[in-house]
């Protein structure tokens, strides 16, 4: 018995110890400002001012938002965590935290 357990042991050993390592981005949007970022390990940082993009159509600045996500799931990132907070009164932030396993 104690042999049949080292064995298993030995075979299943690396399996369980394995872990797989992420890389990690927030994409951030706050309305009030109008401004996109994002913010990774694995790729450099961006901030789009969205006044610019938009000019007077504000309504279209959280589609930006929801499409930077989608681009990034199409690459192999996943949304882990959606939080939105509070900066001061009346200004917010959409914060969704991502990760990607590593190459």
């Amino acid at each position: 018995m104690k042999k049949l357990l080292f064995i298993l042991f030995i075979a299943l050993g690396p399996l369980v110890s394995a872990q797989t390592l992420h890389d990690f981005a927030t994409v951030e949007f706050s309305p009030a400002i109008r401004k996109l970022g994002v913010f990774s390990s694995a790729m450099p940082s961006k901030v789009v001012d969205l006044k610019v993009v938009h000019m007077d159509k504000s309504q279209m600045d959280i589609l930006s938002f929801f499409q930077e996500v989608q681009d990034m799931e199409k690459l192999g990132w996943e949304v882990t965590s959606q939080d939105v907070v509070s900066l001061d009164k009346g200004v917010h932030m959409y914060i969704w935290s991502m990760r990607k396993a590593k190459p």
